[in-house]
């Protein structure tokens, strides 16, 4: 899953403080999109506890649902004594992403294959601060699912150049390990006609800098630069692609680079007015798979008394890649896929968000976006929660 709603109402004065607190956030989220396509149910719990005022833990607890569909090309099983015709059940044959070869073009489409995951996660933070109050922050992370698992740990160091806190620098990496498992590619790896998978790796090493600058008592901007590698094991195990060769198509499954090397500067701009917070964010990202994308996020929060409303709307756009293709590939070509993600499209994200103030310990707050694609993809997702400060 690539979009996330995190609808959270803040002040600007507390994010300059800095200030940390004890609590428990329970969240919920639901997510669908368009066309019968994915369904996420996820049901979330944060805990955040200070020791003393140089020690701050966090830990996050999230277990996902996730049902639906992703499209890709198969051939269509024609029954040729009752003419009907059917696809490869994908959720309970091991064979659910086979290929075809020499197939009859007519029979070849494209469609949603069903999936259907439960993914659980788990990450903690540390916050040490120092005595000229830098920040060391640690994490770890791991998450799980039936066909991915993903371990995580991290390390940003913030540093305060003056003793107003006026301008900070902070540098921060990490690095994930994901194993993937997916059917046989190998004979020699492992049995193919049992249906057994095979263990494939994916690493991703990040690393980020960047300045936060306050310019006066209601304002503050941030840039950031970071780089991300990612290597091993790239493909996706839902997505496949055609392939011609002198008339004679085959479907095989999608082949990506086993690196991608990205990198890209992040911006942003927090302004206070009495009760009215403005948050303008903007992203521009390129890779060398010819990816280059534009992220431009604007909110507006207005509080009332207890109550905080966030309006905001987030436009996107992308490349794609130089190696994707809709329709079919040349059997000499050595990369392909056609997966929407990495395809031409702009996307545009509806938000409207409340925090309701029920006691000085308790709020709630509640959310809705709606997600607009140019490939013709819509999604709707809430958040509901439960904020208990203690």
């Amino acid at each position: 899953m690539q979009l996330k709603l995190s609808v959270i109402a803040f002040s600007l004065l507390s994010v300059l403080n800095l200030q940390a607190e004890d609590y428990v956030n329970i969240q919920y989220l639901n997510y669908s999109e368009s066309d019968d396509r994915t369904s996420v149910s996820a049901p979330a719990i944060e805990i955040n506890k200070d020791f003393g005022l140089d020690y701050t833990l966090n830990l996050k607890v999230v277990l996902d649902s996730v049902s639906g569909a992703s499209p890709t090309y198969y051939e269509e099983k024609i029954d040729t004594v009752s003419t009907a015709s059917s696809t490869v059940d994908t959720v309970n044959s091991p064979s659910a992403y086979d290929t075809g070869e020499n197939i009859n073009k007519d029979n070849i489409k494209y469609g949603n294959i069903e999936y259907e995951e439960v993914r659980k996660s788990v990450s903690t933070t540390l916050i040490t601060r120092m005595d000229n109050r830098d920040e060391l922050t640690m994490g770890l992370s791991y998450s799980a699912e039936n066909d991915f698992y993903a371990h995580g740990v991290s390390m940003d160091y913030l540093h305060w150049t003056d003793s107003s806190k006026n301008t900070s620098i902070n540098g921060g990496v990490s690095y994930q390990y994901n194993q993937v498992l997916v059917n046989c590619i190998d004979n020699v790896s492992c049995d193919s006609v049992s249906g057994a998978s095979e263990q494939l790796d994916q690493n991703v090493v990040s690393a980020e800098v960047g300045v936060m600058q306050v310019l006066d008592t209601t304002s503050f901007v941030k840039a950031s630069l970071f780089y991300t590698n990612e290597s091993g094991y790239l493909n996706s195990p839902y997505h496949n692609v055609i392939v011609e060769d002198n008339g004679i198509y085959n479907i095989v499954k999608e082949n990506k680079p086993e690196e991608r090397n990205a990198y890209g500067v992040f911006l942003k701009y927090f302004k206070n007015i009495d009760n009215t917070t403005f948050q303008l964010n903007y992203r521009f990202y390129k890779d060398d798979w010819d990816l280059t994308s534009n992220m431009i996020d604007f909110n507006v929060f207005q509080q009332i008394d207890d109550l905080t409303i966030n309006l905001g709307v987030r436009y996107y756009n992308q490349s794609e890649v130089n190696f994707y293709n809709k329709n079919y590939f040349d059997i000499m070509d050595e990369y392909k896929t056609s997966d929407e993600r990495l395809s031409n499209f702009d996307s545009f994200d509806y938000k409207l968000g409340i925090k309701y103030k029920i006691t000085d310990s308790i709020s709630y707050n509640a959310g809705v976006s709606l997600y607009e694609q140019s490939t013709g993809l819509s999604a709707v997702y809430f958040t509901t929660g439960v904020k208990y400060k203690f």
